[in-house]
């Protein structure tokens, strides 16, 4: 067995967690791809409703596998504009990616960006992590964990208030006939589905930025596990980022798309009519209030 040369630290998971950890503002940068997804999740289903297709659950379920998409490219983005970046490109080299191969000298040209960032002794002497522009300086900000669950929060602020005030104005019209009423009952269960999407949503987004160091840590290992530019890991294996990735985020994420796609299915099947959650709400409300 080979001797690791002296001064040479080993290759860990918690030693590149660690390292990540102090060099990165990751629960910020979470936020910031948890937000993109969000928004590109948004502009698919609204894409959709103008090309006339009017059905929840055919918006809904294109929608989000399009925002689960942008979260994984979000990360892949992530990656290539941190110090890391070089060790996916020349793994990717390495299996002669061609796609990759074209877009390397606009990834160099973004990573020479001078965006300040922290330091560390791990990057250098186990990784040789060398340059890097998405550093945010990470443990020494204490304003990042604020600003992470405030980015979180809001981003659907807007809809989910109008949701809120409708729900709230139809439930209690509802739960007074719930017993004899089909159209009260059918209410009832539109807000409860509703409510637990969006309780849901949010829990699992502020899981995912919670656990951030872990889940960044956990992809940069696999990249550093597959790249070529780190001596001693061939045979270990080539990494696999985005496998660790899904790892760590489907369960959240199919929990969510889970309960959306009940609310959908169920809203198709009792207010076909309705185009939005928000019409959903409002047309079972007119047809508790009709009976």
């Amino acid at each position: 067995m080979k001797r690791r040369a002296k001064g040479e630290a080993a290759l860990t998971r918690d030693a590149v967690r660690s390292e990540v950890a102090k060099r990165y503002a990751t629960r910020f940068h979470m936020s910031l791809i948890i937000a993109g997804s969000v928004a590109m999740g948004t502009l698919v289903t609204s894409f959709l409703m103008h090309a006339g297709v009017d059905s929840l659950w055919l918006r809904w379920l294109p929608a989000l596998a399009s925002a689960y998409l942008a979260f994984f490219a979000g990360v892949w983005l992530w990656l290539h504009l941190s110090a890391y970046g070089r060790h996916l490109r020349e793994s990717s080299r390495s299996r002669g990616s061609s796609v990759v191969d074209a877009g390397v000298d606009v990834l160099d040209a973004l990573t020479d960006i001078p965006i300040p960032r922290g330091g560390g002794t791990v990057a250098r002497e186990v990784l040789r992590a060398g340059g890097g522009a998405f550093d945010g300086g990470g443990a020494s900000a204490s304003w990042v964990a604020d600003s992470a669950s405030q980015l979180v929060s809001s981003g659907s602020s807007g809809v989910t208030r109008g949701i809120g005030e409708a729900a709230g104005e139809a439930v209690g019209e509802a739960v007074g006939g719930i017993a004899s009423d089909e159209g009260g009952f059918a209410l009832v269960v539109a807000i409860a589905l509703l409510a637990i999407v969006l309780a849901l949503f949010f829990g699992a987004a502020a899981f995912v930025v919670w656990q951030a160091p872990a889940i960044l840590g956990e992809v940069v290992f696999e990249v550093m596990l597959g790249s070529p530019l780190v001596k001693g890991v061939k045979a270990v294996g080539a990494g696999n980022w985005a496998g660790a990735l899904l790892a760590h985020t489907w369960k959240p994420f199919g929990l969510v798309a889970g309960f959306a796609m009940a609310f959908a299915v169920f809203a198709a099947a009792m207010a076909p009519q309705a185009r939005s959650a928000m019409e959903v709400i409002a047309v079972l409300s007119a047809g508790a209030t009709g009976n």
